[in-house]
């Protein structure tokens, strides 16, 4: 007879899956989490999907009584959202090839399983259901063909052969024993250094309650989990786990953490309540020094239905502080560089040499950027990171026409596929991504790069560069409505980023013919060496009838390349810039002195 519970996802199956989740340290859920996804699943196994609501979740998971009511006590939705997200996690981690997944659907406590291979969830079903063939046609168990009830031959043999491999497990386990023992593997804590190589150590110290209201909601351990969860979403960090910085306890100080965790840098801090509000105060620490670097206060309107959507939030900005490029960590760690020769940089410094390069653009630090970044490729060949940082060097070739090998590969079409590389390695990293939309950008191919730029912000939407760079690249092809909000909306994420970034603003305030705010953004672009700084000066005080602080403007764009005139709208058409841009461009640079061919526009 067929399993009571489906044909395809039988009740064993999804019991082993479940306690494989329970096990993983990667399912950073608290006890009663623990509890509650147990619960809810033996619940729905069983048949009993329909009794699974919050009230009987409250009585049996959270030892609430007879009198509870949800309108007043939010713990089951609180903690529903936060092992929501435990799920989340850990299928983002260690169970990313589970054959099973177990999803908690919002609106509600009744899981679904879904099969990794199948087109949907299969919800929590009653006693003897009816089977489905692949084709979607009901089946009754009858009308099962035999080859579907018993295991194929092959799987008959392998069975029979589960000893004998066992045994040879045994024997493996046995000589890799030997192996460390004499010193020819490394004990786990070495291959955690090794690990480590690519980026700094970081340890979450457990958030300190600081009133009774923030331990009613669990806030300490909530926003310490989500702050972990998106920490460890950036690969350059090696971001100790959940049951690490919750199993120490909150109190400990920065220093004892570092010691005792081997630590570069420590995230510490404490939550309280008002009546309406919570704040978050945190600061990082050296773990190295001691060295305060960086501190921040975070608030939020107190909403207890939305507890866990607060806490993402508030997450979200604090790591958006600490670890995006040029955030807290970049600039402790560039600054470390400083006076250290390139090629004894590691992987992770190399690629924070790339950062330090992107944000100024010089092209004196081409060459030891390139250097620095082939080596690691052929070094540390996983480090997705790296390639995509390459080929966005091999994209700056073009940009600002960086004298190359004139035997070498075309630099976008290498570029093109170290982009890919960089994607294959990592298709959830941004960086691969940023890369593919700017190789394809200057390949002319505009909207497979906006596409490009898109699906990287699918799966980092938060990431403020490649909304500043999608953003901007939308303000040149005059699509402000879209582009605008974007750039916005880095900036607000990122105000470190480079102010570059601000051109698009300056475009928008330009075609809408205030030049006196187009005049303020460019003013705060810093980035000297950039010619579209100087041209952005130069065609807002042309515009505002200030000739000689235009003049003094231009001089220093044609400093940068003497011969700009003769070549602006190549240069321009080059980069994609809409047509009538390009023609108010010429007007401005015009007006402010320089002689611009007609021919080309």
């Amino acid at each position: 007879m067929p399993d009571a519970i489906s044909p395809v996802l039988p009740v064993g199956a999804i019991r082993e899956v479940l306690e494989r989740i329970l096990a993983s340290a990667d399912f950073d859920a608290s006890e009663r989490n623990r509890r509650f996804l147990r619960y809810v699943v033996e619940e729905a196994i069983a048949g009993r999907a329909d009794r699974i609501k919050g009230y009987s979740v409250a009585m049996a998971v959270f030892d609430r009584d007879e009198s509870f009511d949800p309108q007043i006590d939010p713990i089951v939705r609180i903690e529903a959202g936060r092992l929501r997200r435990s799920l989340d996690h850990y299928y983002l981690t260690a169970g990313q090839d589970d054959a099973i997944r177990v999803v908690i659907p919002k609106g509600g406590y009744v899981p679904t399983f879904t099969a990794r291979e199948a087109v949907g969830p299969v919800p929590a079903l009653s006693p003897s259901p009816p089977a489905t063939d692949p084709l979607g046609e009901v089946r009754t168990p009858a009308a099962i063909p035999p080859e579907a009830r018993s295991p194929p031959k092959q799987t008959s043999r392998l069975l029979r052969r589960l000893p004998l491999y066992g045994l040879l497990v045994l024997v493996a386990m046995i000589v890799l024993a030997g192996l460390w023992r004499a010193g020819a593997l490394p004990w786990p804590d070495q291959q955690a250094e090794t690990i480590r190589r690519q980026g700094p150590a970081v340890v979450v110290a457990a958030l300190e309650e600081r009133d009774a209201e923030a331990a009613r909601l669990h806030l300490g351990p909530g926003l310490t989990r989500e702050i972990i969860a998106a920490l460890s979403r950036y690969k350059n960090l090696f971001v100790f786990g959940t049951d690490t910085s919750l199993g120490l306890g909150p109190g400990n100080s920065a220093d004892a953490l570092a010691r005792q965790l081997s630590a570069d840098y420590v995230l510490s801090g404490s939550i309280g309540t008002t009546p309406e509000r919570i704040r978050l105060l945190v600061s990082l620490v050296d773990g190295k020094t001691g060295r305060h670097l960086w501190s921040q206060s975070y608030e939020s309107p107190i909403v207890p239905a939305r507890i866990v959507d607060t806490e993402v939030e508030i997450a979200r900005r604090v790591v958006d502080s600490v670890a995006q490029p040029y955030g807290a960590i970049y600039a402790d760690k560039i600054a470390g560089l400083t006076g250290e020769a390139p090629e004894q940089f590691s992987s992770y410094e190399c690629v924070l040499l790339f950062h330090a390069y992107w944000r100024q653009a010089r092209a004196a630090f081409h060459p030891p950027v390139q250097d620095c970044l082939e080596r690691t490729i052929l070094t540390d060949p996983d480090y997705a990171d790296a390639w995509a940082a390459l080929a966005l060097v091999l994209a700056d070739q073009i940009r600002f026409n960086v004298p190359t090998d004139p035997s070498a590969r075309d630099p976008l079409e290498r570029g093109l596929e170290l982009a890919q590389r960089a994607v294959a390695l990592a298709p959830d990293a941004p960086l691969g991504y940023q890369a593919q939309h700017l190789v394809l950008w200057l390949r002319h191919d505009v909207e497979q790069s906006l596409a490009a730029a898109r699906a990287g912000l699918e799966r980092s939407p938060n990431n403020a560069e490649l909304l500043a760079d999608l953003g901007g690249r939308l303000c040149l092809r005059g699509r402000f409505d879209e582009g605008l909000p974007l750039l916005a909306e880095s900036f607000a994420r990122n105000p470190g980023q480079p102010t570059i970034y601000r051109l698009g603003f300056f475009l928008a305030h330009y075609m809408a013919g205030r030049f006196e705010d187009a005049l303020t953004e460019a003013l705060k672009i810093d980035q000297p060496e950039s010619r579209f700084t100087h041209l952005a000066h130069a065609i807002a005080y042309a515009q505002l009838g200030r000739k000689g602080q235009a003049t003094a403007a231009l001089d220093q764009l044609l400093k940068l390349n003497p011969d700009y005139g003769d070549r602006v709208v190549a240069d321009l058409q080059a980069r994609n810039v809409a047509p009538d841009i390009v023609r108010a461009i010429v007007d401005g640079l015009r007006k402010a002195g320089l002689d611009v061919p007609q021919a080309g526009l």
